[in-house]
């Protein structure tokens, strides 16, 4: 059964604030990266990183709400999008119940092996199929 959202709840550290007493804006793209290995692991069975190898060719993010350490949030990661050569991530932290919005973001991954681009296994375009 293809799971089409992955959802995780984060644990913000103390190494993720900066001197303005939020999580740093950098720290997002680790999030992110945590949302995206998350839902390769649900919905593939021998996942591993020779299984589908990829950069990260494009990233947006837009900050809603400040973030702070004992914050309850969650991460929802999707795929929106898939290309021939690439794919499109979804991210969204979100407060536990869902009401609040803490951030939105994208990022555009490029299948690739030895160097050079290929096609988007079917596993990922599973993860869109009606």
């Amino acid at each position: 059964m293809i799971n089409k959202t992955h959802e995780i709840k984060l644990q913000l550290r103390y190494r993720d604030i900066d001197s303005l007493g939020h999580v740093n804006n950098a720290v997002f793209l680790s999030y992110f990266e945590i949302g995206r290995i998350g839902l390769f692991r649900l919905n593939s069975d021998n996942y591993n990183v020779d299984s589908i190898n990829f950069v990260i060719a494009h990233m947006e993010i837009d900050f809603l709400k400040t973030l702070h350490l004992f914050d309850e949030v969650i991460l929802r990661t999707r795929i929106v999008k898939v290309g021939r050569t690439s794919f499109t991530f979804d991210h969204e932290i979100v407060s536990e119940q869902g009401e609040e919005v803490y951030c939105h973001g994208t990022a555009v991954a490029v299948a690739i092996r030895d160097g050079n681009k290929v096609p988007v296994p079917q596993f990922i375009k599973d993860l869109l199929a009606e």
